[in-house]
């Protein structure tokens, strides 16, 4: 997104790779814990839970669709600052950060642990890369929402009079490869989190968390599908390639005032 700002409003970053089903996971966990242990991040977590699939039958028979339970285990492994959460799973690796930083830290943070994986398993193909970023809007005293949002982002709550209690408005675009979903929700209350994210016990830098009142959440959730020879420097060239269409999203959507002001 440019030269990084001195106040940023991003409080949750995520990138992911889904790659081919490693069936057998657990048997090389021992191996991936104490690499990732040592290189910081010495939390570990198992999660289990239950998924529904449901098995089509052959249509000549006539049945219905049957709906089965189908266990799932995921494992947290994160640093002691709970400030970044790598979520392993049979078919995929994310990384949560509530401490961004910058771009360029972050995809090497990210594309580290993918190397631990790898090493473990050897990966042969990936199938999605994704990055998203929440940032949120806080008008500061004698400021409002509006001040930093572009108009077109912000529906139409200036103009059917009374009290707004919320807008929302999502766009979803194709960029060459490149799928992205931008999402501007504005309301008056804590900080929210979309309906799909777990953070779990990741901490939440103060002022993000502290603040109540009237703010907006910018989703911006770019990712390429296709499967491929797993390659790492591929991974970086996706992510860097995502990084800088959600960068012209963010730019898109915020006013030349909300850059000011997170410069300061």
């Amino acid at each position: 997104m440019g030269t990084p700002l001195k106040n940023p409003p991003v409080y949750l970053t995520l990138a992911q790779v889904r790659f081919n089903p490693i069936l057998k996971l657990a048997e090389f966990l021992p191996e991936i814990q104490e690499s990732f242990r040592r290189a910081g991040f010495p939390d570990f977590e198992t999660q289990r839970g239950i998924s529904i699939q449901v098995i089509v039958q052959d249509n000549k028979s006539g049945q219905q669709p049957i709906p089965q339970q189908v266990p799932q285990e995921r494992f947290l492994i994160g640093n002691a600052e709970r400030t970044h959460s790598f979520i392993l799973e049979s078919n995929s690796l994310t990384v949560q950060s509530t401490d961004y930083g910058h771009f360029e830290a972050f995809s090497k943070c990210f594309n580290d642990g993918l190397a631990i994986v790898h090493k473990a398993v050897q990966l042969a193909y990936i199938e999605r890369v994704g990055l998203r970023y929440l940032d949120r809007v806080m008008p500061q005293a004698g400021e409002t929402v509006d001040q930093y949002l572009a108009d077109n982002v912000q529906g139409l709550k200036s103009k059917l009079g009374g009290k707004s209690i919320y807008s929302f408005c999502e766009a979803m675009n194709v960029v060459d490869d490149i799928s992205l979903i931008s999402r501007v929700a504005i309301q008056d209350g804590p900080l929210a989190f979309p309906p799909d994210l777990q953070l779990g016990k990741m901490a939440v830098a103060d002022p993000f968390l502290n603040y109540v009142g009237p703010s907006a959440i910018l989703d911006n959730d770019g990712f390429i599908e296709g499967r491929e020879p797993f390659s790492d420097n591929k991974v970086v060239e996706r992510l860097d390639a995502i990084h800088g269409v959600i960068g012209a999203a963010f730019k898109a959507t915020v006013t030349p005032y909300a850059f000011t002001a997170w410069d300061k």
